[in-house]
């Protein structure tokens, strides 16, 4: 009893003491140090200390009750370069908080490597982020024109569209999202990245290595999601056109706002292209002329079921006319639509994502003679895919677990099609633990198992090891199992072409090619200075599908069918180095070297350029007129193919050339950017091994309120 008494006395004594201890109260602002736009959801505390909160939408801010008189401010934010004042209270001045982009943006999220967020400082397997501010000020209509001037990054254009290869892989090997929906209709193996304009492009992951462990077949060498600018409840617009040689023009157009719990935003775009006949010899094709359309929306409300329900439709059209040695006339008209519904909600410490999507791929190829008119063949594809799938994530204690499973329907139909038309079903599950063994170690485990009407069931197992040598460094290295189903045609084509004089079948028993990939990455970064890193590869790859001669049918066609006939191997080392002199003065290089050879026929794999190099340099002038120079070069590539005489082999080595670009972004007034450049100054292109136009330049203006 004394002693509580005691007690007692104590606090009553001390009470007034402690009720007269002042407090004391900051506000203030964050805004944009150079555009001086304020920052919304910027976080601001005291270091060591429970007193913190964010900025509003105008950017302001304001901290009371705080018991100390001197602090530590910390602003935050990603993006930007993190401020830390020190302060003495009281502080009578309202505080003006002025934050630098970081130049090198390794603190921003990205999806793909792990299908989580994270940061990309943090993924553990090899991932490159391309912004699409960066893209815009490289003068890209659309992106197939940019990508291929990135390390590591190459782009193959025919008259089937414009793919991508990564790692010595070909298109067909390279799974493409968009908003992580795949795109499906593949032409010969090429899926069209041209009909993506580059102002509705918020960033472009790219994923490099084996993904079949959370992404299935496709998945073998790589995955490249494209993803567009989410929608908002500002009012936002941009509008871009631009006209250049050969008759090229392009517009693209997207609008936000929302209400309340509601945001959604709208786009539309078109390309054109008049056609060239520099390649008039070409093997593949002859500057072919297009119209391309591209259109799209995307709606969510937040607060829905207690969740957000998210809906997404994206169409592409596109008509393109191919002069084939001014004999034929080849057209082709394609439609691809996709649309995916949506519902994320997080319960109890589980985050889960349930989704349902549409596919539909219309193809036609039509050939006609030119002096007459008259159709010569038809020949029509239409590809679906209905997809319904459910993802979670959640942690318990240093695991950081993710994983889910779906069920994807696919037809076809074909007149190029045994029996005419085709059905598959997949059903597959996967998980992944990412585990921070400690502070500098993390290993990402993973594993998924595909089940597959027609070609029974696949394991693809992922394992990668991060280690965080200091705060700025990172080496990653992983080992993956990649596969590739057998597309419909490679299983069940039937197909004479009476005008050569062949025929050809697939061949139902075909298994799927299977790669064994392995990387070491390296990469080190200062956030205000420069960024480097160096990547190495090996793939080791078996039942690669190829035609085969088998003889002589009942009309004495020459007839090949598909059959796993090639292992091959794909090795090398990818370089690329950022510097910034200034924040407005960036130079970049970048060099890689492929060794791919074919095993089985004992030579390289056909048109794989051993060695790469890029360099660009941009600069900030006077007037806020950008500036940009980049140079590409491309080494070396092998051609070889089946002579006419039995055994006979016909090689090649194509010459290596190099191309010179450059682009200025000139502002006029407060809402209005002039663009103009030109590609290919020095005017190189090749009359055989193109398409490759030659020199074109182009002028165009942006609009935009954002």
């Amino acid at each position: 009893m004394t002693k509580l008494y005691k007690t007692l006395i104590t606090i009553i004594c001390f009470l007034p003491i402690v009720l007269s201890a002042d407090t004391f109260t900051i506000q203030g602002r964050v805004t944009d140090e150079k555009t001086g736009d304020p920052l919304p959801y910027a976080n601001i505390y005291f270091e060591q200390s429970d007193f913190g909160s964010v900025s509003d939408l105008s950017g302001g801010f304001l901290l009371s009750g705080i018991p100390f008189e001197t602090g530590i401010l910390v602003v935050s934010m990603m993006g930007y370069k993190t401020v830390r004042r020190k302060l003495q209270f009281p502080v009578e001045n309202y505080l003006e908080i002025k934050m630098q982009k970081d130049l090198i943006e390794m603190s921003s999220i990205v999806v793909t490597g792990t299908r989580t967020e994270r940061y990309l400082k943090d993924v553990p397997v090899t991932t490159q982020v391309i912004h699409g501010e960066k893209l815009q000020t490289m003068g890209g209509s659309d992106i197939s024109k940019i990508l291929g001037e990135f390390t590591g990054v190459a782009i193959v254009e025919n008259q089937f569209g414009t793919g991508i290869e990564l790692n010595g892989f070909d298109a067909d090997h390279i799974l493409v999202m968009v908003d992580g929906m795949r795109m499906i209709g593949r032409t010969n193996g090429q899926l069209d990245i041209s009909q993506i304009a580059t102002n509705q492009i918020e960033r472009i992951e790219i994923v490099k290595g084996a993904g079949s462990a959370l992404y299935g077949s496709e998945a073998m060498g790589g995955v490249v999601n494209i993803i567009t600018k989410q929608p908002g409840k500002n009012i936002t617009t941009s509008i871009t056109g631009d006209f250049g040689s050969y008759g090229r023009m392009n517009g693209s157009a997207f609008l936000m706002g929302g209400i309340q719990h509601w945001a959604s935003k709208v786009y539309a775009g078109f390309r054109k292209y008049g056609g060239d006949n520099v390649n008039a010899n070409s093997l593949w094709e002859n500057g072919s002329q297009y119209d391309k359309y591209n259109a799209g929306f995307h709606v969510e409300k937040k607060q829905l079921f207690g969740g957000i329900v998210r809906l997404t439709h994206d169409s592409f059209l596109e008509n393109q006319i191919l002069n084939n040695e001014n004999i034929f006339e080849d057209v082709t008209d394609n439609y691809r639509g996709m649309t995916r519904v949506e519902y994320e909600a997080n319960r109890s410490s589980i985050t889960y994502t349930t989704g349902v999507e549409y596919s539909h791929y219309n193809h036609l190829y039509e050939r006609f003679v030119i002096s007459s008119g008259n159709k010569r063949s038809s020949d029509r594809t239409i590809d679906d895919l209905f997809q319904a799938d459910a993802v979670f994530q959640f942690s318990v204690g240093n695991h950081h677990l993710n994983g889910g499973g779906g069920f994807m329907g696919e037809s076809i139909e074909s007149a190029r099609i045994s029996k005419g038309s085709m059905c598959s079903d997949l059903s597959y599950v996967f998980g992944q633990d990412d585990w921070e063994v400690t502070k500098r170690i993390t290993l990402l485990s993973g594993l998924r198992v595909d089940s597959h009407s027609l070609y029974s069931t696949y394991l693809s197992p992922k394992i990668a090891i991060m280690y965080k040598p200091e705060l700025f460094s990172r080496i990653r290295l992983s080992y993956g199992r990649g596969f590739r189903a057998p597309s419909f045609k490679e299983l069940f084509l039937d197909f004479t072409y009476l005008q050569v004089g062949y025929h050809i079948r697939g061949n139902p028993d075909l298994e799927p090619e299977i790669s064994n990939s392995y990387s070491l990455d390296i990469e080190r970064w200062n956030s205000g200075r420069y960024h480097s890193r160096i990547n190495l590869f090996y793939n080791h790859i078996h039942n690669l599908i190829d035609y085969v001669s088998d003889g002589y049918d009942e009309l004495n066609l020459h007839q090949w069918k598909t059959d796993n006939i090639h292992r091959a191997r794909t090795q090398g080392m990818e370089m690329d180095f950022t510097w910034f002199f200034t924040p407005n003065v960036e130079w970049a290089v970048g060099y890689s070297y492929l060794d791919s050879w074919d095993v089985d026929n004992e030579s390289p794999i056909n048109l794989k350029a051993k060695h790469k190099a890029n360099s660009g340099f941009r600069c900030l002038l006077p007037f806020e007129i950008s500036m940009n120079v980049r140079v590409q070069y491309i080494g070396e590539r092998y051609y070889g193919e089946e002579g006419l005489m039995e055994g006979e082999l016909v090689e090649e080595w194509l010459d290596d050339y190099m191309l010179l670009h450059t682009n200025f972004s000139i502002p006029v007034m407060k809402y209005f950017e002039l663009n103009a450049g030109v590609k290919n100054i020095t005017d190189v292109y090749d009359e055989v091994w193109g398409p490759m136009p030659g020199r074109e330049w182009y002028v165009g203006l942006r609009i935009k309120n954002e």
